[in-house]
């Protein structure tokens, strides 16, 4: 016998509205805090033809955290044979673009067990 509870679906009525509560609540922010993310990529071979792309999308989302009180940012990433980089933290948009940038991805296995 499954232990699995019947999960009812919701209306496309239900999630709009309750996108719409989510996106009344204000952002509160605390003086002087900065926000700290680790953001951990997979830099192989398979990710190469979406690199740049990546970079500038991630750049773009990084310069909009400054009107919430700012976020720093650890750029980690795998690629190649064992080859595993954890950046310095960065709090600028261009920090930020200028580490992905300089990354070129090579063959290689998965590794995000080390992320984890």
């Amino acid at each position: 016998m499954s232990d699995k509870k019947d999960i009812a679906k919701s209306s496309r009525a239900q999630i709009d509205a309750f996108l719409n509560k989510v996106a009344a609540i204000p952002v509160v922010k605390k003086a002087g805090e900065r926000g700290r993310l680790v953001f951990a990529l997979d830099a192989t071979a398979s990710r190469e033809a979406t690199w740049d792309q990546a970079c500038h999308i991630q750049a773009e989302m990084f310069r909009e955290t400054g009107a919430l009180g700012g976020l720093d940012i650890q750029l980690v990433y795998y690629r190649g044979f064992e080859e595993f980089f954890a950046s310095t933290w960065v709090s600028s948009s261009e920090a930020l673009l200028k580490t992905m940038t300089a990354v070129s991805c090579l063959g290689g296995y998965t590794q995000i067990g080390k992320v984890l």
